[in-house]
């Protein structure tokens, strides 16, 4: 693995073919329908988004649902899984993870409770599937069943692409604190000079979270103010950035972060088709890795494993969609 800042770690969930498993980390995607996030997950994001500021803090509300923004988390998933494969291009296909961060600010009405049901309830499921995972892969290269065990899990999770939901869970917790102008730019220029003088935190998944604070309160910046201050907030955390030590980070930042506030900045109609992206984009970025782990197995690599995982996640996305739409079906017809 390329140990980069806060990017691809050391630490390997478990021998054997998940050794070329990179995790998802501030080298990302909840991606997730989260509330500042949970918006995704509950199939509502972009409906209520606010497309354009004046810089007043008012906003311009368009209570429209945004396809584009369904669409362009559609493409961020994938480049996820693009980027884990570890296919060529995959910096460019980083650029996901700012996308999804900024995100991540978008605002919501549902209550405290209502978010940890909608983040930390996925967290504490999909750690336990790929616990299990884990534990297969272990006995398969006969080591210990538990060897694969990190403390930091209980925060990023047993597979570290899982960090994203309690990250997403904290973003929207704190978010009001943020909005005033003064607070998103001022954190984000605390936040790029810590960074430019000590660099990244190495452990997981504090290393993430480091990455994501810089996106998030560009988000919140634009939300609550508009695309000026979102600007304002993104090339001043990135010319500090780039003060600091050289790190492919500091341009996918950049980069990332301004390709979200183009996509929010404008609209397209929902469609059916901007409905199923939506949806589906949260179960690809969640199951991804069980579909990298299988085609590793089957010995398939480079650019073939980046699109066999491409195909195979929406797949493995869209049985899941249809397996938990059923069931609520059924508990609504009971």
């Amino acid at each position: 693995m390329r140990p980069e800042p806060g990017c691809r770690f050391p630490h390997d969930p478990a021998p054997g073919v998940a050794a070329r498993l990179t995790p998802l980390g501030n080298s990302a995607p909840r991606t997730g329908q989260a509330s500042c996030t949970s918006n995704w997950i509950a199939r509502r994001f972009g409906r209520k988004l606010p497309r354009d500021g004046d810089g007043s803090g008012t906003g311009v509300v368009n209570t429209e649902r945004n396809g584009l923004i369904d669409y362009g988390r559609f493409l961020a998933a994938l480049g996820i899984v693009w980027f884990n494969a570890q296919a060529p291009g995959d910096r460019i296909a980083y650029l996901a993870l700012p996308f999804f961060l900024v995100l991540l600010a978008l605002p919501s009405t549902s209550s405290l409770s209502m978010r940890a049901k909608r983040l930390l309830l996925p967290f504490l499921i999909w750690s336990v599937v790929f616990a299990m995972l884990n534990t297969a892969l272990a006995l398969k290269n006969n080591s210990p069943p538990f060897e694969w065990w990190r403390w930091s899990m209980l925060l990023s999770g047993t597979w570290v692409h899982l960090w994203f939901l309690p990250f997403a869970f904290l973003a929207a917790v704190v978010a009001p604190w943020f909005r005033h102008p003064l607070a998103s730019l001022g954190a984000a220029i605390l936040t790029a000079t810590l960074l430019a003088m000590y660099g990244s935190p190495r452990p997981i998944p504090f290393g993430q979270w480091a990455f994501a604070v810089i996106p998030v309160l560009v988000g919140i910046a634009y939300f609550a103010w508009g695309w000026r201050l979102a600007v304002t907030t993104l090339l001043t955390s990135s010319l500090i950035l780039f003060l600091g030590p050289p790190s492919p980070d500091t341009y996918t930042i950049l980069i990332g972060t301004a390709v979200a506030l183009v996509f929010l900045s404008n609209f397209a109609p929902a469609t059916a088709l901007s409905d199923w992206c939506a949806r589906i984009s949260y179960w690809v970025y969640l199951a991804h890795p069980l579909v990298i782990i299988v085609a590793q197995s089957l010995r398939v690599t480079y650019v073939e494993l980046a699109l066999v995982s491409l195909v195979g996640s929406v797949i493995l996305a869209q049985i899941i969609e249809t397996s938990v739409h059923a069931s609520r079906k059924g508990r609504l017809e009971f």
